[in-house]
């Protein structure tokens, strides 16, 4: 590969055209700035912009369904939101041991809006050059792209896997603190990080953000030449008060009905969240593969996914082959509560939450297929085409939103996506 092919895109080790975008780059230019006596500050940022177009037109495609209101399909044929963006960070080295780092990006939100919001806003004290300390809002290094999942440039693909990276855990950010120690073997490099803080979730269509509290993380990386291994665990409680209005009404049934709401319901529920991954990048191929297993007491359940994925160099072109799948581990159905116990007047009230139970208990499982390409047509730009076929499981939406009445569970679908991926 051409020197220049490894100045614009970096392998998942260097990051070099990233070195001013993510935080960890940026701690490294606070070490190399240590000599200096005044505080240096970094403009950077970052942006997508993309279209994309599902076969289905029954429902909605979208990358961030929990996040998204809408996308490629019944809302439009053509839609711009799953992938546009644009970020923007400063990066501030205000002594030898002392940074910090500010980053809002501006992307569809909730409420349709591109509203900006606060994706990164901490400060990092170095006890020592490999012991570090942050405080303050800071991404969770979940998955290998966990740091930079937003910086569509910093990535083969046109987005990460949806089965894993969209669907399977809701944190992707900690209201908190984290500390981080760097050792040594040999040529290979150990990080072990731990963090504990909160998170809020806004989604469409709920009257009230989701809170995710106490949340614990733990996560090692190891590097030795090309090849990168991740592992972590996350654990926490999640609350979503819009649901509660649905569950009170199961427990007005007496005990047959609270039983069923204390099951299911998101009240400070336990959720836990494991992954492993591993990637390997010797400069004019890569390879790379995640795992996770997401567990959440509550109607959610239980999940895995994974995927794999690899890509060749051939000059400025990349193309790429992916394959990715989910599978829920509990129960996709429940009887509820049985109208025929109950008096005539609240048997239709009975069946009617018990339809709504299962809907939320139906899996959103699928598998892909993706094959694309990327084109580094000039310094820090890079053009992407991709076209994922999605099969959804037995009885699954594949994570479908805004589902028509003539939709058909269980058909597959197409997706064709063209971005634009640029740093500045």
């Amino acid at each position: 590969m051409s020197s220049r092919t490894e100045t614009i895109f970096p392998t998942h080790l260097t990051s070099i055209a990233l070195s001013a975008l993510l935080l960890t780059a940026s701690s490294a230019r606070a070490d190399d700035t240590a000599t200096s006596s005044m505080p240096a500050f970094l403009v950077s940022g970052f942006g997508t912009l993309g279209m994309a177009r599902s076969s289905e037109h029954q429902a909605d495609y979208t990358n961030s369904p929990s996040t998204k209101p809408n996308g490629t399909g019944v809302t439009r044929n053509w839609s711009p939101d799953l992938d546009t963006r644009l970020g923007l960070q400063i990066a501030a080295t205000i002594t030898p041991r002392l940074s910090a780092v500010f980053q809002v990006i501006s992307q569809q939100q909730y409420d349709n809006s591109y509203r900006p919001t606060v994706e990164w806003a901490n400060i990092k004290y170095a006890i020592t050059p490999d012991f570090t300390v942050r405080v303050g809002r800071i991404a969770l290094p979940t998955f290998l792209a966990g740091d930079y999942r937003n910086v569509g440039y910093a990535m083969p693909w046109v987005r990460p896997p949806v089965e894993l990276y969209s669907r399977m855990i809701p944190m992707t950010a900690n209201d908190g603190i984290d500390a981080s120690y760097r050792s040594y073997l040999g040529e290979a490099t150990n990080t072990l990080q731990l963090s504990y803080g909160s998170d809020v979730l806004r989604s469409p269509g709920l009257s009230s953000p989701s809170k995710i509290q106490n949340i614990a993380g733990l996560f090692n990386t190891f590097s030795s030449g090309p090849a990168t291994l991740r592992m972590s665990y996350q654990r926490g409680r999640i609350t979503v008060p819009a649901s509660d209005a649905f569950f009170d009404l199961y427990r007005q049934f007496g005990p047959a009905g609270t039983a069923i709401a204390d099951n299911y319901s998101f009240d400070h529920r336990r959720i836990s969240f494991l992954s492993l991954g591993a990637s390997y990048d010797p400069g004019d191929w890569f390879l790379m593969s995640e795992w996770g297993s997401g567990k959440f007491s509550s109607v959610i359940g239980n999940q895995t996914a994974w995927y794999a994925s690899g890509g060749y160099r051939l000059g400025t072109w990349t193309p790429y082959l992916s394959y990715s799948t989910s599978k829920k581990h509990s129960p996709t159905s429940d009887p509820g509560l049985d109208p025929a116990r109950l008096p005539a007047y609240a048997a239709g009230s009975a069946g009617a939450l018990n339809g709504v139970l299962n809907s939320l208990l139906k899996p959103t499982t699928s598998s892909t297929i993706s094959l694309g390409t990327r084109w580094d047509v000039a310094n820090d730009v890079a053009l992407k085409l991709q076209l994922d076929h999605t099969r959804p499981t037995a009885g699954s939406s594949a994570g479908l939103t805004n589902i028509a009445a003539g939709y058909q569970p269980g058909a597959s679908f197409n997706v064709l996506s063209l971005t634009v991926d640029f740093v500045f």
